[in-house]
């Protein structure tokens, strides 16, 4: 049985954490985790819900240490660590507050200053089971991933050695991703503990948190991030003192952000190509390469042809081989290019265009902070009852550009058939912690926008309306919400109106959508402003209509 030391610090007094209060050295982290591994709870399973850098690597080493394997759940809600619990009886919870239960255990006690007795670097089983991860649910369901020890840290080997380490050795790491993700723990708890280097306690997410994190770590340091977290303190021309170079992963970097970044900081940008299944497996520096480079050791093979084509990952960290989801095109010195997931291709007027080069073009358009094209979850899922082609719709974040703007600028970039109807602006998009658009996040956006439309001015309906301060009238709103059923329902068409309230006036031009659902026989509809729900007080109407299966008389407008 082979052993592998936890960390290469090289001694007792070597700094293993970093932040506010000073820093945190191999003796006493390591003695603090010896004694939280002795008070863990029988069982198998240890689910790390802590926030902080410093709390999860405390309980991810004293699992580690008592022979537990850490699961890592993609969320931290009661929800999830419950559904864990049902699925690895016995697991128990470690988190940084107190959590209710039999087996919850708040790491707080042990994280206090505690004289260390004998040190002596604890060392693991390689072939042991160290972690399971979990996917997001940006593509579908989460699965889980185990991790051996082994595994672990021959991926954070190669992943230094690909980042030119071994020439210039980094001296402290700073991160903004949480650990729980498998790019958080491939590059601020592996590759940090194999490198003999310390980390920084917090995950800073603002311009002024990342500053200050990089100066209380009083070294140079390496930053490791999404493209995400890079925009706001490039946008506000953060000063980020000692700042060594920056890794960033789990969504597209846009070139000219990598560009931006290198100049505004004068570091090299790197961007790491894997995922949960593999680990890292490649790195490239975006601002001025297109091609990734693999992992020293890793190699893709291609599997079937044409548009089936997949790829199977081979490498020292990965076992098995893993096929993967994304379209490649390989290059003859064995660098690749990415074209996009291999499912993320759609279909519109007979012409295929991938989802990942889209949102590329979106997001690249000066002015835009985020962006996100998406079919209708009915059409994704191939549930649409009509045969027409779906339309794309786009989501869009800016402080300056209009839906009007967006589309123009897209216009130049992208064929017509691609063109989003709707586009929407919106204020945030409900991105994760790691950066990902969670599929079901993205589909309820969708539900909230969809059938996004306003009563134009010159509507009939509205002369003499309370001239100089028009409204819509009530009976139009009811008039829409009938066209909406009838669409919704195909089946089954809206009868009478058993009841409406209205909440707040409609003014012409405002954007609203109508949602509705069946129950009993009855539809219960709202129309809301569009893109807001019932919490952010935008309700417009809302109301039953009994359905029947023969078309009746509908109000006119």
């Amino acid at each position: 049985m082979r052993r592998l030391a936890i960390a290469s610090h090289a001694t007792a007094g070597a700094a293993v954490l970093l932040g506010p209060g000073g820093a945190v050295d191999a003796a006493r982290f390591f003695t603090a985790a010896a004694r939280l591994a002795s008070a863990l709870p029988e069982g198998g399973h240890v689910i790390n819900l802590c926030d902080s850098r410093h709390g999860f690597l405390l309980g991810f080493a004293a699992a580690l240490m008592a022979g537990r394997v850490s699961l890592l759940p993609p969320a931290r809600g009661q929800e999830v660590w419950k559904a864990l619990q049902r699925r690895y009886p016995g697991a128990c919870v470690v988190s940084e507050m107190a959590v209710p239960g039999e087996r919850c255990l708040a790491i707080a006690p042990f994280r206090g200053d505690r004289a260390p007795g004998r040190f002596e670097m604890p060392e693991v089983d390689a072939d042991a089971v160290a972690a399971i991860l979990f996917t997001s649910g940006s593509t579908g369901e989460p699965a889980a991933h185990a991790k051996t020890w082994g595994q672990l840290c021959r991926g954070a080997a190669l992943l230094a050695a690909a980042l030119g380490w071994d020439a210039r050795p980094a001296q402290a790491i700073v991160g903004s991703v949480p650990p729980q993700h498998m790019f958080g723990l491939e590059s601020t708890v592996v590759l940090p503990w194999r490198a003999g280097i310390p980390v920084h306690g917090h995950t800073p997410l603002l311009a002024a948190d990342l500053e200050n994190a990089l100066r209380e770590c009083g070294r140079p340091a390496w930053w490791m991030t999404t493209a995400l977290h890079m925009r706001a303190p490039l946008q506000a021309a953060a000063v980020l003192p000692g700042l060594q170079g920056i890794v960033a992963s789990t969504m597209s970097l846009p070139a000219a952000l990598a560009s931006g970044a290198e100049t505004a900081w004068r570091v090299p940008v790197f961007e790491v190509y894997g995922s949960t299944e593999t680990g890292a497996l490649a790195t490239r520096r975006t601002a001025s390469e297109v091609e990734w480079t693999p992992l020293p050791g890793v190699t893709l093979h291609p599997q079937g042809e044409g548009e089936g084509q997949r790829f199977r990952a081979e490498g020292p960290h990965i076992d098995p081989p893993v096929i993967l989801g994304d379209s490649l095109e390989i290059q003859t010195d064995g660098r690749f290019r990415w074209l996009g997931r291999s499912g993320d291709m759609v279909k519109v007027g007979g012409k295929r265009a991938s989802l990942s080069a889209l949102n590329a073009a979106l997001i690249g358009i000066p002015g835009v902070a985020d962006g996100v094209f998406s079919l209708p979850p009915p059409a994704r899922s191939g549930e649409a009852r009509s045969g027409r082609e779906p339309r794309l719709a786009a989501f869009f974040v800016s402080d300056a550009l209009e839906p009007a703007q967006v589309l123009e600028a897209l216009r130049a970039q992208i064929d017509p058939a691609f063109l989003p109807r709707p586009i929407h602006r919106v204020d945030r998009l409900p991105r994760n912690a790691t950066g990902k658009l969670p599929q079901a996040a993205l589909d309820e956006m969708f539900t909230r926008w969809q059938g996004a439309q306003a009563i134009a001015p010159d509507h009939p309906a509205l002369p003499g309306h309370f001239p100089g301060d028009p409204l819509v009238p009530g009976v139009t709103v009811l008039a829409r919400v009938a066209d909406a059923l009838r669409a919704r329902f195909a089946d089954r068409v809206p009868g009478e109106l058993l009841h409406a309230r209205f909440h707040r006036p409609l003014r012409p031009g405002e954007p609203f959508a109508i949602v509705a659902r069946e129950e009993g026989g009855r539809a219960r509809f709202e129309v809301r402003r569009a893109g807001e729900n019932e919490a952010q007080g935008g309700v417009i109407a809302s109301g039953e209509w009994a359905l029947v299966g023969a078309m009746p008389s509908v109000p006119g407008p």
